[in-house]
């Protein structure tokens, strides 16, 4: 088992080999769980309901639930990976408290692809992306998607538009991690409002909009013959590693190629 705690959340990663078999009993967690797996089929118990957990499908489980839950089958070939993601509800309410939402834990098991995904993509951003600004976004964007998906309505986010002030505050915070609740603050506005209605306006993320940037200053490190790892630590990457992986996909080359070219 691999697990990340950050102050947002912690990320648990953990494999069960094929032929492996898993059965708990009366536990429950501490924090809100979701769940999202692959390679496995799972019956759960709770809430005085039974579920089947399959591959595709998101698991909520509340804070203080009390479950059972044991695996039905695991891939005999590549066996199982399951990721987790725990919450305090404390910083549930708190994200949600000003859009009229909460998740309908009652929900126990969704089928919905889309979500899944994005509980995939979430869990994988706080592994291996260095971007601050990514990860918070990701989480809140998530925990948003799971109350609509629970309450079946799109969340109601009224709110002024003060982007050109989020605007001027990456370009001059670009060196440093940014965090979505930072930006929030900045714009005194609900972090889903601004997410929403940011990219609704520029057409791309607050997230999107820094790693751009970050790629365009680096460029000018670049020409003016900076070391690739002084222009990562310049530019607010996490290494050259991070450096290079959005450099490319933001550019189509990396920044090594770039130097050979001259360009």
């Amino acid at each position: 088992m691999v697990e990340k705690t950050e102050p947002q959340a912690s990320f648990v990663r953990f494999e069960l080999p094929p032929g492996g078999r898993v059965e708990l009993n009366r536990i429950f967690h501490e924090t809100v769980v979701v769940i999202a797996f692959v390679g496995s089929v799972w019956h759960s118990r709770q809430g005085g309901r039974d579920y089947l957990e399959v591959p595709g499908s998101v698991v909520l489980r509340d804070a203080g639930e009390v479950f059972d839950t044991r695996t039905l089958e695991v891939d005999p070939v590549h066996g199982s990976l399951c990721r987790e993601i725990h919450l305090a509800p404390k910083q549930i309410s708190d994200l949600l408290g000003e859009v009229g939402l909460s998740i309908d834990f009652g929900q126990a098991v969704l089928g919905n692809r889309l979500l899944y995904e994005q509980v995939v993509a979430t869990h994988s951003a706080h592994e291996t992306d260095g971007c601050a600004l990514l990860r918070s976004s990701a989480l809140a964007s998530m925990v948003l998607s799971l109350a609509e998906a629970t309450a079946g309505r799109v969340a109601n986010l009224p709110g002024d538009r003060r982007h050109a002030i989020v605007v001027d505050y990456l370009r001059e915070n670009y060196d440093r991690a940014v965090t979505l609740q930072e930006l929030a603050d900045v714009a005194r506005a609900n972090p889903f409002v601004l997410l929403r209605q940011f990219k609704r306006d520029y057409g791309v993320t607050p997230h999107e909009y820094l790693r751009v940037h970050r790629v365009n200053r680096a460029r000018e490190f670049i020409r003016r013959g900076f070391r690739l790892a002084e222009v990562a630590a310049l530019c607010g990457f996490a290494d050259q590693s991070h450096l290079n992986r959005q450099f490319k996909r933001t550019v189509g080359v990396t920044p090594g190629k770039l130097i050979v070219s001259g360009a």
